[in-house]
């Protein structure tokens, strides 16, 4: 059986996280020519710093061993809750649609148990995207961002 793990990136995993990112963002660039908002088109330098920060954790997603994507976990504290943001959480094309994505939220909440509030946002035009986050118990919330006549960001959240 093939399993789907997270495993904490280190330094020197900028390359492949900014690798993957690219090949998993790229469709969405190609479709709404979102230059200001599109991770395939960010600076492997933002990867570096993000890895660094104390304030979030990087994760490269592996299936079967080969890595398939990554997610980071962004945590924080609203009013004395810990609110963490997912963000983001990428899966490459060619291992989409195979329960990935639903297994590694189910993991980075089960290790992230302290948080009372997750959040995430996505791509309100892509369908099957919003689809899958309310699957996992996420649910629209306001701040809609219409980032062009093309594309409007949808924010979600979900209380545990």
């Amino acid at each position: 059986m093939k399993k789907t793990a997270v495993v904490l990136a280190k330094a020197g995993d900028e390359r492949l996280i900014h690798e993957m990112k690219y090949t998993a963002f790229l469709p969405l660039y190609e479709r709404y020519k979102d230059d200001a908002t599109n991770p395939a088109v960010e600076p492997i330098e933002k990867v570096t710093a993000q890895i660094k920060s104390k304030d979030s954790d990087y994760y490269i997603v592996t299936f079967d061993s080969k890595p398939v994507g990554a997610v980071r976990v962004v945590k924080g504290v609203e009013n004395g809750e810990r609110v963490y943001r997912i963000s983001p959480l990428f899966i490459i094309p060619e291992y989409q649609n195979k329960g990935i994505g639903k297994s590694v939220i189910n993991m980075i909440i089960e290790t992230y148990g302290q948080a009372g509030i997750w959040r995430l946002s996505a791509v309100k035009q892509e369908k099957n995207t919003c689809r899958f986050y309310e699957k996992c118990g996420f649910g629209p919330i306001g701040g809609e961002v219409s980032v062009n006549d093309k594309m409007t960001i949808q924010n979600y959240e979900k209380r545990v």
